[in-house]
């Protein structure tokens, strides 16, 4: 740890609480327990709706977007394909690793219980592959429940998780999604050299 620099102990705390949800009450109900969270949180995001396709990417730019409040920043790729640079909870990832050197047991099989095909990841669009840390279980899931909380020109929108990238460097593709939106691997794959998360947004005529 770099000298003089404080550890936030709210990080350090949250992966701590999904390490003792993974260990009392197993993976699968960790899972349902912090995506029905996100979901919940994402609800009481304000509505918003935004005249053009254009007009929804300049409030990413001013930072306005209720989801560049939440995830940052992303950057359209052509196509209505997102790439998002950093994930949101690298700062938390970060703290914890500092002071503990890996990430607790049990994440690796909360992540495949993630990718396992649900009612749920169906609702929203996620996993199925995409997921490559048990923060996907949060991010993904709260992403697409704010989308539904967006219209353009009217219409309802949609997002779909097409792939992300851990901190290792390792992709997870979500062939299911990519399937269903028609984007290739190769397209999601390249999103993801330069991004942590690539994602697709469908207008709803």
């Amino acid at each position: 740890m770099a000298e003089g620099k404080m550890l936030d102990i709210a990080h350090i705390s949250f992966l701590d609480m999904i390490k003792v949800m993974i260990t009392m009450s197993g993976a699968a109900a960790a899972k349902g327990s912090l995506i029905r969270n996100a979901i919940n949180t994402a609800d009481k995001i304000k509505e918003v709706e935004y005249s053009s396709f254009d007009d929804f990417l300049a409030a990413i730019e001013n930072s306005t977007n209720p989801i560049t409040q939440v995830e940052g920043k992303a950057t359209h790729q052509g196509e209505y394909v997102f790439g998002l640079a950093a994930c949101p909870f690298a700062p938390s990832i970060g703290n914890y690793t500092e002071v503990f050197e890996k990430l607790p047991d049990g994440y690796a099989d909360f992540t495949t219980e993630f990718n396992k095909p649900s009612k749920v990841t169906d609702n929203y669009r996620v996993g199925e592959g995409a997921g490559v840390s048990p923060f996907c279980s949060v991010h993904q899931p709260m992403r697409s429940a704010i989308a539904e909380r967006i219209k353009i020109g009217g219409n309802k929108i949609k997002i779909y998780q097409l792939g992300c990238k851990a901190g290792s460097g390792k992709k997870g593709f979500a062939e299911k999604w990519m399937t269903e939106t028609g984007i290739s691997q190769d397209v999601v794959d390249k999103v993801l050299d330069n991004h942590m998360c690539c994602y697709y947004l469908k207008i709803i005529d």
